[in-house]
């Protein structure tokens, strides 16, 4: 059963800029949230951030493959119940070259550390990642099937 929420986020603001009162750009957008996918998120689970880029040193026709991989992976993990999700970052004229982004949630830095290990972009050396707890200060947020990966049927 699908209940209507609301979820806020702030719009990203470039790495130089300061966040600021006068700057935040909240947006408000409607989410169908399956109530079951929300249960499974107890609070021994923590958010965790994984923010990446690709390494200059291999070209696209290189990292391909891998990122193929990693999507089918993050499939994977989400058909078996892991709250995931991942995609990459755009510029005002929704121009990849962002980066990625995955959130997840686990129980333990630890736990999310070794999680991000096996990510085949990692494993297969294509890209320079950090990894970061992410704390919901105001509101939380629940992971829906969705994406332009679902929609392509798992093609890039």
């Amino acid at each position: 059963m699908c209940a209507l929420s609301l979820i806020c986020c702030i719009c990203m603001l470039p790495s130089d800029t300061a966040f600021t009162a006068s700057n935040a750009k909240l947006v408000h957008f409607p989410l169908h949230v399956n109530q079951h996918r929300m249960a499974a998120h107890s609070d021994r689970h923590q958010w965790f951030v994984k923010t990446e880029m690709f390494i200059r040193t291999k070209s696209f026709s290189e990292i391909k493959p891998h990122l193929v991989a990693h999507k089918q992976w993050v499939a994977a993990l989400r058909a078996e119940g892991q709250l995931i999700t991942s995609g990459y970052r755009v510029d005002a004229d929704g121009k990849p070259g962002g980066g990625g982004l995955m959130l997840f949630a686990a129980n333990s830095y630890v736990a999310a550390a070794e999680l991000v290990q096996q990510d085949p972009l990692i494993l297969n050396g294509c890209v320079d990642w950090q990894l970061n707890r992410w704390i919901a200060e105001v509101g939380d947020i629940a992971l829906v099937d969705g994406g332009s990966w679902y929609s392509q049927n798992g093609e890039i």
